[in-house]
């Protein structure tokens, strides 16, 4: 739409310079382009003035014991019964997010003990830990 428009009003001053008269052109031609300059001005007042549209809603998390983090995880715990005795893995800085994730830009959301995350997850445990029945044996 604007390229036609563009081009007509492109062909009607080239007939203008060559059927009148090229100062007549000339002085039609500055007025034309001082309309446009307003009227980018205009636009791009209004595009700077406008408030920034909404972010969007992630869906909410289903599922007994989801998790869901918009950047990265570091550990996501979900069973039953662990003892955790090594330190949590580290996120090197740096490290581009997945494309959609929790951003909620990737249909789904994680089922029950499900793990979702914007960015990296360094450890996801989402099973129990075997039960222990009696005692141990061991020294």
């Amino acid at each position: 739409m604007t390229a036609g428009l563009c081009a007509a009003v492109m062909l009607g001053l080239v007939a203008m310079a060559v059927f009148i008269d090229l100062d007549t052109g000339d002085r039609v031609a500055s007025i034309i382009g001082a309309a446009a300059g307003l009227a980018g001005l205009a636009l791009a007042l209004r595009q700077g003035t406008a408030p920034a549209p909404p972010a969007p809603v992630a869906p909410p998390v289903s599922g007994a014991r989801s998790v869901r983090a918009g950047g990265s995880i570091g550990r996501a715990v979900t069973g039953d019964g662990h003892t955790l005795t090594h330190p949590s893995p580290t996120i090197p800085p740096g490290i581009a997010p997945a494309p959609g994730g929790a951003g909620g830009t990737v249909p789904g959301v994680p089922g029950e003990r499900g793990v979702e995350a914007g960015g990296s997850i360094g450890e996801a445990v989402t099973g129990d830990a075997p039960k222990q029945d009696g005692p141990s044996n061991q020294p």
